[in-house]
């Protein structure tokens, strides 16, 4: 016990003092000091001190814009609520390329994408445009026939993301959904 008193002197901070003092680091300071030990994340991430700590001012939407000079054809575009200038790539040109890239859902700054790789390929990104990092979602066997695909994701919950793919409803004594 000595021994980790030794190396960290932080470990005799009260967790009210170690939480007033995140609240007064930049956000992107207070995300990375998540990383420093289990006991700093879980105080960062715990819903009670929600409020007190500083949250990303990253506020605006992703469209698409429809026109005839757009080039690639129907690009991706973001606009900011609070009118501030925002370092995102709205083309999303970080992620792999593909015949047909379209926005499908959002949730706590993760964007759900849908990825056409070919006329018979598709597969599913989940990214985060402000960090450029995204992962791949494989189709399920019903992708084509889903009505509707949502992302659920709550950062201060879980790191963890869900996909929800509605399926429309099969008529009573088929296999098939119509």
């Amino acid at each position: 016990m000595e021994a980790a008193l030794m190396s960290d002197p932080t470990i005799k901070l009260p967790d009210d003092l170690l939480v007033e003092i995140f609240s007064r680091v930049p956000y992107k300071s207070a995300c990375c000091c998540k990383c420093v030990s289990t006991r700093w994340r879980d105080l960062i991430s715990h819903p009670d001190h929600r409020d007190k700590l500083p949250r990303s001012t990253l506020a605006g939407f992703f469209h698409r814009t429809y026109g005839l000079r757009s080039n690639p054809p129907f690009p991706h575009a973001y606009r900011s609520v609070s009118g501030n200038w925002c370092p995102l790539d709205a083309s999303l040109s970080f992620l792999p390329e593909s015949e047909e890239l379209r926005i499908l859902d959002c949730c706590n700054g993760l964007l759900l994408c849908r990825r056409l790789i070919d006329p018979a390929t598709l597969e599913y990104l989940v990214c985060n445009p402000a960090t450029r990092k995204w992962v791949t979602v494989p189709a399920t066997e019903w992708s084509w026939l889903v009505d509707d695909t949502r992302l659920g994701f709550d950062p201060d919950v879980s790191s963890h993301f869900y996909l929800f793919e509605l399926v429309p409803a099969a008529p009573f004594g088929s296999e098939q959904p119509v």
